[in-house]
């Protein structure tokens, strides 16, 4: 049975899109989008991708559009509420962002990247201490998770608690630095600052 967003017969409309957007080639990946939705074959997932393929090309009010549409066709969706609070996160328009990401939380309270985007909202909000206990909380669900320990270091860092920080910042290297490489190269230029200074 093809997933959801498939055509069951002919072109994989829907693996082509998402190979597309795995390499950067958004024409390609909005053409086969475009396809499926012609064909009146897009469920949620389909939206949901095309709001991240117009967020990437800096296009965030249809990005909103798609990511809703995708809430729309599937309210228990966690990914297209995560990515929706992003878009208004990325917009500043923190209430929003906040409200869409307690929904995605509403529906999976482990949902790390949601503990994490919430936590970031918080931070620009002024809500420190709301943001450090957002990363705490997802570093205990996934003490692994690179992401939880560098914003939770940042967080730390900002807020003069040194030793928080290097622990977090090296607990970032240890999970992360493979997968981001240019922000590793960051981390260890601050700890050899925090270490050292």
């Amino acid at each position: 049975m093809p997933a959801a967003g498939q055509p069951s017969s002919g072109p994989d409309h829907f693996a082509m899109a998402l190979y597309y957007q795995r390499v950067a080639d958004y024409n390609n990946a909005l053409a086969q989008y475009r396809i499926l939705l012609e064909e009146n074959d897009a469920g949620a997932e389909v939206h949901n991708n095309l709001g991240l393929l117009h967020q990437e090309r800096g296009n965030t009010d249809e990005a909103i559009r798609e990511f809703r549409r995708a809430i729309a066709l599937d309210p228990s969706y966690v990914k297209a509420h995560n990515n929706l609070g992003v878009a208004f996160l990325r917009g500043r328009q923190l209430d929003d962002a906040a409200a869409e990401l307690k929904v995605a939380l509403e529906i999976d309270s482990r949902n790390i990247e949601s503990l994490v985007n919430l936590a970031l909202v918080q931070k620009a909000a002024g809500r420190t201490a709301e943001a450090r206990d957002l990363l705490r909380r997802a570093v205990s669900l996934d003490p692994r998770h690179a992401g939880s320990h560098y914003n939770l270091a940042v967080v730390a860092d900002e807020g003069g608690d040194l030793i928080t920080a290097v622990t977090h910042y090296r607990a970032f290297l240890r999970y992360g630095a493979v997968g981001y490489p240019d922000l590793a190269a960051r981390v260890r230029s601050r700890l050899t600052t925090l270490e050292t200074g």
